[in-house]
């Protein structure tokens, strides 16, 4: 049982602007098992957009490769946008390890 506690005054001058939410948010709200999302060990958020980085980057670089090559504009428009989506996702891969503590992996208050 989940006891809260008791509010006297309420405060209407709550100047706190709420979270921008992001694709994840999204995701995460639509998981069929929640304790897939609430676990005590963490992914770091940015590990998992560098995975969707990753996989739209080489998906698109896929699908440059089976165009004709007479449709050179569009392979080369979908080459390029599959080199800026590694890219992206190399940063994003590497930024819990070049900023320590931007994002732990052990959440120990998890019951």
């Amino acid at each position: 049982m989940n006891v809260s506690k008791i509010q006297t005054s309420p405060n209407f001058y709550n100047n706190s602007k709420p979270q921008k939410r992001e694709f994840i948010d999204i995701i995460a709200d639509n998981v069929k098992n929640p304790r897939d999302v609430q676990d005590c060990v963490a992914v770091p958020r940015g590990i998992f957009k560098a995975y969707i980085y990753l996989m739209a980057g080489s998906g698109l670089l896929s699908i440059s490769n089976f165009l004709p090559a007479k449709w050179n504009a569009a392979k080369t428009s979908l080459n390029v946008l599959g080199a800026i989506l590694g890219i992206i996702s190399a940063v994003y891969f590497a930024k819990p390890f070049a900023i320590k503590g931007l994002s732990p992996t052990v959440d120990k208050t998890c019951k």
